[in-house]
């Protein structure tokens, strides 16, 4: 079963690619924890990003690539910006950018929107390696069939 996104989260299956990929990282503490996140496919999908629409929920962001720049006007509430570079790793975080702003990261190479103070609560920080997963790949190693006699 693919989960679906909540309507108020403003991203979704229907423009952002699939509903079951995950971020995975070494939050606080150094325990595994993860985001769900949407890619932006497409020039027009990246370039529009989270313009008029409602901002992520809880445990959502939306996944920007290629991204070095990000500018915040048409979004309806502030965000916070990970930029991470070509190696899955955060560079930078800015946090709680307001509307009608712009926001550069010389060598970064992505960029992860999440609604503000989400990277805090989740325990994002700069350095932390970001991994993809899809769902049905953890289902896989958790239910995978016992061999053998």
């Amino acid at each position: 079963m693919l989960h679906r996104a909540r309507p108020e989260s403003g991203i979704g299956p229907h423009d952002r690619g699939p509903t079951d990929e995950w971020l995975e990282f070494a939050g606080r503490d150094g325990v595994c924890d993860r985001i769900r996140a949407w890619r932006a496919a497409g020039f027009v999908a990246r370039l529009r990003g989270l313009v008029a629409r409602p901002l992520p929920g809880p445990g959502t962001a939306l996944w920007i690539e290629p991204c070095a720049a990000v500018h915040t006007f048409g979004v309806r509430g502030a965000l916070d910006l990970v930029f991470v570079s070509t190696c899955m790793v955060v560079q930078r975080i800015d946090v709680a950018v307001p509307t009608r702003r712009v926001r550069i990261a010389v060598g970064a190479h992505a960029v992860l929107e999440l609604r503000a103070g989400e990277a805090a609560r989740v325990g994002l920080r700069v350095g932390a390696r970001l991994a993809w997963r899809r769902r049905d790949d953890a289902l896989a190693i958790r239910y995978s069939p016992v061999r053998g006699g």
